[in-house]
């Protein structure tokens, strides 16, 4: 595809953790790194990473991620989420269970993302 589209999709999937990470109201140090960590990883470059800084102070609320959410992201946003989070709070299980119906996934495959990705349903 096209790199432009890729950066755009990585960015995307970053804003998605972003929001994730803000679920319970804070983002604690861990999530930021792993965050930054994961963009950098997406091969994202010095400015976009500046973009997400500040993304992350102001972070998109959930129902401006799923707007912005194209139909052929939506498990990849879905699963982006998952990763960012320990989903350890209600408020991150809430977020998680709120993204998953607003995106149209059923119970069905987000059991398949959660398996995938090796984490509890």
């Amino acid at each position: 595809p096209d790199p432009a589209l890729r950066t755009e999709q990585a960015m995307h999937l970053v804003r998605a953790m972003i929001t994730a990470a803000h679920a319970d109201g804070l983002m604690d140090p861990e999530e930021r790194a792993a965050i930054l960590d994961r963009a950098r990883d997406a091969g994202l470059e010095a400015e976009e990473l500046q973009m997400l800084d500040a993304e992350m102070r102001a972070p998109f609320t959930l129902d401006q991620l799923v707007v912005r959410t194209p139909a052929a992201l939506r498990a990849e946003t879905y699963a982006a989420a998952l990763v960012a989070i320990t989903a350890d709070t209600e408020e991150e299980r809430a977020f998680l269970d709120q993204l998953a119906s607003s995106l149209e996934l059923d119970e069905a495959s987000r059991r398949d993302l959660h398996a995938r990705l090796g984490l509890d349903s």
